[in-house]
């Protein structure tokens, strides 16, 4: 636990403590917890029984995620990945592959090897695949047939 936090709990209940919302020996009291909590739960407790404006809120809590997850889009982006190589050889991979990369860009994150990922992995391989196919469908067309 930082010192700040209990730093910030401490001027809260001297806050209270001079605006005449806290007695002195529930003051005392409150700063021999703040001293030995172990726990942002227990800086909490020493300050949730008085008014709201003495509020506080740890740094962690008050920090809004990123953007929005969809629960089941990693799971689409791997079934999107996966299709896009076998499909990659007639160019419609490459749709498939880019949608699956959208995809897992939308999912949930997760440590480790999570379905959004190898989705957005695979999304890339058949992308790359069906560019490799269109190249050679161009280079093939663009060949002289000689007897």
């Amino acid at each position: 636990m930082a010192g700040t936090e209990r730093a910030e709990v401490l001027a809260e209940l001297t806050r209270a403590l001079d605006q005449g919302d806290l007695a002195l020996d529930d003051y005392d009291y409150r700063v021999a917890a703040v001293g030995t909590a172990t726990y942002t739960s227990e800086l909490l407790a020493q300050l949730s029984d008085l008014p709201p404006e003495y509020a506080w809120l740890p740094p962690t809590a008050v920090a809004p995620p990123d953007q929005p997850r969809v629960a089941g889009a990693g799971r689409g982006a791997l079934i999107l990945g996966i299709l896009s190589l076998p499909t990659s050889f007639c160019i419609f991979g490459g749709i498939l592959g880019v949608i699956a990369i959208f995809l897992s860009l939308r999912g949930e994150r997760a440590r480790g090897f999570s379905p959004a990922m190898l989705g957005c992995v695979f999304g890339i391989v058949g992308v790359a695949l069906s560019f490799a196919a269109l190249a050679a469908l161009v280079f093939a067309l663009n060949k002289p047939m000689s007897p």
